[in-house]
């Protein structure tokens, strides 16, 4: 019996400390301009969004940055 309290009470626990979904959480969704197709080789901007790549249009950190 005190078994079973215990693991009610845990689950309980976890439903309330899980955190609910909210829309200004600190992962940022992708800005999907255009549907990727996923057999091209892709790339990040320097914004965190997925692009197609292009060769030309690689932005480098280090180059930005002076390093």
């Amino acid at each position: 019996m005190k078994f079973t309290i215990a693991t009610v009470l845990a689950l309980a626990a976890t439903a309330f400390a899980y955190p609910a979904v909210d829309k200004n959480a600190p992962a940022k969704r992708q800005n999907i301009a255009g549907n990727i197709d996923p057999s091209v080789s892709s790339m990040t901007d320097a914004s965190g969004n997925v692009v197609p790549f292009d060769a030309t249009k690689v932005f480098k950190d280090a180059t930005a940055k002076g390093i």
